[in-house]
């Protein structure tokens, strides 16, 4: 996904600037939406002169070794490391080595942030999983990892949720949850759509994590959060989203399936296999009339596609 992501910023970066520099950040639509800042800073222990480095965010990479939930990961990715010993740090004020404190804090929160457990290990030739449970909410408060006093109150709301089941990278299946505008969650898989409780996502043994930065003042989870309250970026991204699922009011069905559409003239199922149509897309002449809800319904948000 990471690449995905990378790719489009690319792609949406004006001709003449990389995706890093600060122009782009400002102009490209992926990092108005994806978008934040890190700030890695070392403190000398002896004259206490600070140097700031700032990195562009799209995703938040977290060790889960040693932590059982998303709050414990987030702490230890914000801890202040001591360098020192072999380690030690070259302050230019100072003019000589010393011991120093380093820490990673969030400058400028995201839009949409996206937060990586890291389950595989890359120095294991094997692809092994770490295949526990990490706990996490449907909301999100930043505050204790923001170093920006004017961006520190950030809270997010969780609206996404990707799941891998199998033990390694050479095999396995993915599939994913996606709360809608309603507040409602769905579980996508393949071609199939189920709608599913909350406590079924908060159990899941999440890969990547979406949250969606609340309007200030308010959190959107029970509350009335419409795309007007979002950015201008992510309301043109939302509008071109996935058509809209609900379940069949009539038989009370809560699961899609692409083969249940019947097309004589191009076989059983031919054209809803691999992912859902709307119904002007599965119907033909020839066909039984599909049931469909009219009422008003939800639209999903289009982050699984990615």
């Amino acid at each position: 996904m990471r690449y995905l992501i990378d790719s489009l910023d690319n792609c949406c970066t004006p001709s003449g600037t990389t995706s890093s520099s600060s122009s782009s950040q400002d102009t490209s639509v992926i990092q108005k939406i994806f978008g934040g800042r890190l700030r890695s800073q070392v403190k000398c222990t002896i004259c206490s002169t600070c140097s700031n480095t700032y990195d562009p965010l799209l995703d938040l990479s977290l060790e889960i070794n040693r932590a059982d939930s998303l709050t414990k990961a987030l702490n230890r990715f914000t801890a202040v490391e001591a360098l020192e010993g072999d380690n030690e740090y070259y302050c230019a004020n100072c003019q000589k080595k010393v011991r120093a404190l380093k820490q990673f804090t969030i400058d400028k929160s995201p839009t949409i942030l996206t937060i990586q457990f890291k389950r595989f290990s890359g120095s294991d030739s094997s692809g092994g999983k770490i295949d526990k449970n990490i706990d996490f909410g449907r909301t999100l408060a930043m505050k204790p990892y923001i170093s920006n006093l004017q961006d520190c109150d950030a809270n997010y709301s969780l609206y996404g949720v990707l799941v891998h089941a199998g033990w390694s990278t050479h095999s396995g299946h993915y599939y994913c949850f996606v709360r809608t505008a309603g507040n409602l969650w769905y579980n996508l898989d393949d071609s199939r759509v189920k709608q599913v409780t909350e406590k079924t996502v908060l159990d899941q043994k999440a890969y990547i994590l979406f949250y969606m930065r609340d309007p200030a003042g308010r959190s959107s989870i029970g509350g009335d959060q419409s795309e007007t309250n979002s950015s201008p970026a992510l309301r043109s991204w939302l509008s071109d989203g996935a058509g809209d699922v609900e379940n069949d009011m009539d038989g009370g069905a809560d699961e899609y399936e692409g083969n249940n559409c019947q097309h004589p003239s191009r076989g059983n199922g031919a054209c809803c296999n691999s992912r859902l149509y709307s119904k002007a897309s599965c119907q033909d002449s020839n066909s039984p009339a599909l049931r469909f809800s009219t009422r008003k319904v939800d639209r999903v948000t289009p982050m699984w596609r990615l």
